[in-house]
């Protein structure tokens, strides 16, 4: 397992009416061999949903942009 993440792991949060959600860390997922991935999370949503997304994606856009 690499040191660097190849993605790492958010929950999004509902806020409110607005429609829009926070974004939290909650863990990376490193690339292994054979293809495989290993997801290593620090909290699980109460969702149930992951979004896994490059660590060197753009900071102006967000995963709402995404999602």
């Amino acid at each position: 397992m690499a040191n660097t993440p190849s993605f790492i792991a958010y929950s999004a949060v509902p806020q409110g009416d607005s429609g829009k959600s926070r974004w939290r860390e909650i863990g990376a997922a490193f690339a292994g061999q054979k293809g495989t991935l290993t997801v290593l999370l620090d909290a699980v949503p109460l969702s149930g949903k992951i979004v896994l997304l490059p660590p060197d994606m753009p900071k102006e856009q967000t995963p709402d942009d995404i999602a």
